[in-house]
């Protein structure tokens, strides 16, 4: 739900859809028009779309996400992020964060040229992997995702980053 959307925006619809559906079965169960109508609210209604191609592809496991990045991937709506995120945030596997988010910090740290499309390039991903520690990994990728919603934003708040001593965009300030 959080693709392309603000999470302030997306709360509200998350806590809907989990009460309506607090588990696999009942989402399964319902009109699939209902669930399209919910999350269509966020916008992009591919989005939605997506979700039940999801519900459909997992009935067919008995709701049973798989666990390995490769089955992950196979998924409808599940990319590279998507699986890094749950492996890394939900199942204890270090797994880097290579969203927008991981290309706005990195980029501006370390100072190299973005695109739409750097997030999915290998060097990042690579990049990203040795920046994730062995350790705390999961920790580390949220704090990643929550210094780039407070301070690292589009519009970012420079003067109040602990890294602003190392940052390239600061610096070029």
């Amino acid at each position: 739900m959080l693709q392309r959307t603000r999470a302030e925006q997306v709360v509200p619809v998350y806590i809907e859809f989990v009460q309506k559906y607090p588990d696999f079965k009942n989402a399964l169960d319902e009109n699939p028009d209902k669930i399209i109508e919910l999350i269509s609210r966020l916008g992009l209604n591919w989005r939605a779309k997506k979700v039940i191609e999801l519900l459909d592809a997992l009935s067919e496991t008995d709701g049973k996400i798989p666990e390995k990045k490769g089955e992950l991937i196979q998924l409808p709506g599940v990319g590279d992020y998507i699986a890094n995120a749950f492996l890394s945030l939900h199942k204890g596997v270090r797994a880097p964060i290579t969203d927008s988010n991981a290309v706005r910090i990195w980029s501006r740290v370390i100072g190299f040229e973005t695109d739409g499309e750097l997030r999915r390039r290998k060097w990042f991903t690579e990049l990203c992997l040795q920046l994730t520690p062995d350790e705390e990994f999961r920790d580390f990728n949220y704090a990643v995702l929550d210094f780039c919603r407070t301070i690292c934003k589009s519009r970012p708040m420079c003067k109040k980053c602990p890294l602003n001593t190392l940052c390239k965009y600061f610096m070029q300030k």
